[in-house]
């Protein structure tokens, strides 16, 4: 990784991730109802997945994925590689932890990148995504297929797309 990135929030620390949060990943993503809603994460989520992972963040954007740090130790991973991605392990859900973690990085994302927009998804069905991601402001932008590799099976992905006008607008920039 070219850079350590550390950004704050009330509750939360988002930061680089490093060799010693494997396990923790393997633990959270070696859930179904977790990796289901994802697009590259195999299941079940084995140590040497972690690895790779690791391997591909070296040369990556340091934004490509971020820890999630709250009271409880990692609880998720948020990125912007390609777009907004995150996810939460299951006993960290409808805590407020991803909404809170995205408006932090999405913050950091416009005020340090010369972008015009940030681009998302969500797999049809999965609505606390699509919670997480009305909040933040994105509007639906179209949809396409793509594979699930914990599924097995190509899924329907909801595209949406948050520009830097609404983002300021929203949020009293």
């Amino acid at each position: 990784m070219e850079q350590e990135i550390r950004i704050e929030t009330q509750r939360l620390t988002l930061r680089s991730l490093t060799r010693d949060d494997i396990p923790a990943i393997v633990q959270l993503l070696s859930d179904f109802e977790v990796s289901r809603w994802l697009t590259v994460v195999p299941f079940p989520y084995a140590k040497a997945d972690g690895h790779e992972f690791l391997d591909y963040l070296e040369t990556a954007d340091p934004l490509d994925a971020l820890a999630i740090i709250a009271a409880e130790g990692l609880v998720g991973v948020v990125g912007v590689g390609g777009g907004l991605g995150y996810w939460l392990g299951r006993a960290h859900h409808g805590k407020g932890y991803m909404s809170e973690a995205a408006r932090a990085l999405i913050d950091h994302y416009f005020s340090t990148r010369d972008v015009d927009a940030l681009s998302s998804g969500y797999f049809t069905g999965n609505a606390a995504s699509w919670n997480v991601l009305c909040k933040l402001g994105f509007r639906p932008d179209g949809e396409e297929t793509a594979k699930s590799r914990a599924q097995g099976a190509e899924v329907t992905l909801k595209k949406v797309i948050l520009t830097r006008a609404s983002w300021a607008a929203n949020n009293g920039r």
